[in-house]
Order: C-alpha cells, then sequence, then structure tokens
C-alpha cells in the first residue's frame, strides 16, 4: 500500500493506494495522529478509483493533486471540523 501525502491550506491529506484517503489538520502531524476523516478515493472524483476499489492513477498524476485540491477547497476545513464525520470509519453523519 503506498501512501501519498497532498498539502493545502485546508488539510494535510494523504491518498492510500488500497481505496481510501484520510484527512488530517493542515498543522505537523506526530506519529500515531487519527485522522479527522477517511473516505473512499471515489469521493475525490470520477476516474481516480478502478474497478477493484484502488488507485486508478498514479499518485504522483496531476489528475489525483488537481482531484485533492478541488476536494480539500470545498470540503477540507468541514472534514479537519468534525463536520463531515468519521468518514469510512462508520462514523459519517447522515445528512
Amino acid at each position: 500500500m503506498a501512501r501519498t501525502p497532498f498539502h493545502t491550506p485546508d488539510s494535510n491529506i494523504v491518498v492510500c493506494s488500497d481505496g481510501y484517503f484520510e484527512v488530517y489538520p493542515p498543522t505537523p502531524r506526530t506519529n500515531g495522529d487519527k485522522p479527522a476523516y477517511r473516505g473512499p478515493l471515489a469521493e475525490l472524483g470520477a476516474g481516480l478509483r478502478g474497478t477493484d476499489d484502488r488507485l486508478a492513477v498514479r499518485p504522483d498524476s496531476v489528475a489525483l493533486a488537481n482531484a485533492v485540491t478541488a476536494w480539500s477547497a470545498v470540503h477540507g476545513a468541514a472534514a479537519v471540523n468534525g463536520e463531515l464525520g468519521g468518514g469510512r470509519d462508520g462514523h459519517k453523519t447522515t445528512a
């Protein structure tokens, strides 16, 4: 499993090749920090998730970087503040 970090003004996002991404506050992380939010790759946009639910693009691709930046601009602060719930860990809030 590869983990690719992206740093945005609203959050730090780590994309995992096995089908999900994690959102952390925009401050430096320490070992053992739990993500504020975990979501499926499909949430970042179309074409990023393969049929096996794994990352369908290269971790260093422009498409992935653009998708993460766009998602963070809209949802990053809310994810860090807990407004989206926990996501994939079963604590996602229902709207």
